[in-house]
This record gives structure tokens, C-alpha cells and sequence, in this order.
């Protein structure tokens, strides 16, 4: 494994992370100014509404991926889609969104908006026409659309900025698409460890996962400085404890692994790295990647992964690219979007 960063490293790495999630609505408007640029996997284009709408229509119908487009330009911050085929044109849409997912049907995305300011959520149908607004009741961090559509899971901060403020606190709810109706916050499960319920004030859940049963998931509970990973039955309102250390959880499209972040250090000094764990047996494998990640793990398919790293120390100027890596850990991980994060792969 690759020696850790210097302590001096990993304070420059946190301050990247911090800058992502603690970005202020006016710098959010100062991003959608800047001078326009190219990509370096494809041209961006911005098209009026219509022709926009059929482009964005065209990639859907084909496997394609969902991002947040991160090059400088008008289209800094937008809702892009762009099909798998490598070089393909990016079609930007006319929504800024901080984290998005997708299924074939709908999508969320999640906003540090502006007019009028605030946090909000916007689910969509059609890849662009937004059905139902919502209000959140802070700062966006992690969002999933169940594989049937069905479900969409958010979190948000409410206190604290980052997975390593001392005074984390997040909520994470459970909602129908595309209506947007509330079905469950998960702080109202009941959690099993060893057979018997526990009880904490200091619950916190993050990082949802569906499996393909919508009803299934699985997420992050921290508690008592311990992070741990539950499996939820959504209608019975109930999650098991099956393993410790596994953070922001995504299941793969076959359901037999999870992709998660494995914490090393504490505190300023802490980072994440990418790693799988194999549900049938707990065995966990951490990939060969150096770099500092703060993104739930996409899978691309099966066998490899899909994960955002920043690479700017600035938050006027924070830029991120999107990176593949195979899970056997059998080559290095290589760009698979440059200037983009939060990806979504949608097969229909």
C-alpha cells in the first residue's frame, strides 16, 4: 500500500474537502461566470431549452452517466450528460446542482441555490424538467435514486461541515419519486446490533444504498466515534449492524459487493481511500489509489468503480475530476470524466 501523506499533506487535503462542502452561494454564482473552456473529455455544449431537451432525450436513451460538469465556463455547476463512449460530447443542462443520481426514469438534485437562496432538491423526469421542489433543511452531501425509481435518499448537514467536525450532525431521508412524498427519516428506525436494539442521542446516518429490491438498503450509522454499517428493511423501519469501518456504502449492480471509503488517521490528520468488501464473506480490499477521496463510490459496472477527486487548493476555483478503478485492485486507476463529480451511470 502507498505510504500516507504527510501531515502537512493531508491538512491541504482536508482543506480541499472542507472547501467543497462549505462552497457559499455567492461563490456558487461567481462559478457560473467564469470564461468558458472546454473539457478535457468532450466538448460542453449549452443549447436553448428545446434543442437542449432533445439533445439530453438522445443520450438517455443509451447507457450513458449523469455529473456535475466542473469545467470553467457557463456551464460550471450544471446537471451534464454524456454516453459511456470515451470523448463523448458533454449536453449540459440548465440546472446547477451540487450532488445528483439518476435511474432510467428519475433523477435528484441536490442545490446550494440562489434565487432564492437556500438548500433545495429538485427531482426530475425526462433527464431535465424538474417535478417537485423540495426544501432541505441544509447544507447537500449525499444523494441515491433507487434502480426501479422508486425511492430517492438524501443527506444534508445541519450541524457541523464535514464528516469530521466535532459537531457532525446530518439527516437523511427517505422519499418517493417523483412525488417527493416523505417516507421515512432514518434517525425513526429501529437498530439492531447482537440481537438487541441500541439506543444513542448521538446517531447520525449518511450514505445510502439501494439494493435492488428498493426496500433493502444500506447505510453509515456513526456513533460513539465508531462508524458502522446497517442494512435496513425500509417498510419495517429496521437496520441490522453487520460490519464496523465501512463508510458511505454502494452496493454493486450484481449485489455482492460494496464499495465504501476506509478511514485512516483521526481528526485534521484523517483521509479516505477507496476499498470493496465482499458481502458474502465481510472480506474487505483496499484499492490501490493514493489520493484522498470525498465522494460516494459510483460503479461503473461489476468490476470497477467510479469516484471524484479534487484537484484545486481554491474554493473560487475548486475543480474535480472523475477516476476508474477495477476492483481486483489489477491496474491503476485512470480519468474517466476530467472536470466532473457527484457521476451517476444509468443503463436503462
Amino acid at each position: 500500500m502507498t505510504e500516507p501523506a504527510t501531515s502537512a499533506a493531508r491538512l491541504t487535503i482536508f482543506t480541499v474537502v472542507v472547501a467543497a462542502i462549505v462552497v457559499t452561494a455567492g461563490a456558487y454564482l461567481y462559478f457560473a461566470r467564469v470564461e468558458s473552456s472546454t473539457a478535457a473529455t468532450g466538448q460542453t455544449r449549452i443549447a436553448d431549452e428545446a434543442a437542449q431537451a432533445q439533445a439530453i432525450a438522445s443520450v438517455r436513451r443509451g447507457a450513458h452517466v449523469a455529473f456535475r460538469n466542473m469545467a470553467p465556463g457557463p456551464a460550471y455547476g450544471h446537471l451534464t450528460f454524456a454516453s459511456l463512449e470515451p470523448g463523448a460530447t458533454r449536453h449540459a443542462a440548465s440546472l446547477s446542482c451540487n450532488r445528483i443520481h439518476f435511474s432510467d426514469r428519475v433523477g435528484l438534485c441536490l442545490a446550494i441555490a440562489t434565487a432564492p437562496a437556500g438548500f433545495r432538491g429538485y427531482l426530475l423526469e425526462d433527464g431535465v424538467r424538474v417535478v417537485q421542489t423540495l426544501e432541505l433543511p441544509g447544507m447537500p452531501s449525499r444523494t441515491r435514486i433507487s434502480r426501479d425509481g422508486r425511492f430517492a435518499a438524501y443527506t444534508v448537514f445541519v450541524a457541523g461541515d464535514s464528516y469530521l467536525a466535532s459537531g457532525l450532525s446530518t439527516r437523511t431521508r427517505i422519499i418517493k419519486a417523483p412525488s417527493g412524498d416523505d417516507v421515512a427519516d432514518l434517525e425513526s428506525f429501529a437498530v439492531i446490533r447482537d440481537g438487541k436494539e441500541i439506543h444513542s442521542v448521538d446517531f447520525n446516518f449518511w450514505g445510502v444504498t439501494f439494493a435492488r429490491d428498493a426496500n433493502r438498503i444500506y447505510a453509515t450509522l456513526g456513533t460513539g466515534g465508531r462508524i458502522l454499517l446497517v442494512d435496513g428493511d425500509v417498510a419495517e423501519r429496521t437496520m441490522r449492524v453487520i460490519a464496523e469501518d465501512i463508510e458511505c456504502p454502494s452496493l454493486s449492480p450484481d449485489g455482492r459487493h460494496i464499495a465504501f471509503k476506509k478511514r485512516f488517521g483521526s481528526g485534521f490528520d484523517a483521509w479516505w481511500q477507496p476499498a470493496v468488501v465482499d458481502l458474502a464473506t465481510l472480506t474487505v480490499r483496499l484499492l490501490p489509489e493514493p489520493k484522498h477521496i470525498d465522494d460516494q463510490i459510483e460503479w461503473l459496472d461489476d468490476a470497477n468503480i467510479l469516484y471524484a477527486v479534487g484537484h484545486s487548493t481554491s474554493a473560487a476555483q475548486r475543480r474535480a475530476d472523475v477516476w476508474k478503478l477495477a476492483i481486483d485492485g489489477s491496474s491503476p486507476p485512470t480519468i474517466f470524466l476530467a472536470d466532473a463529480e457527484s457521476p451517476a451511470v444509468v443503463r436503462p
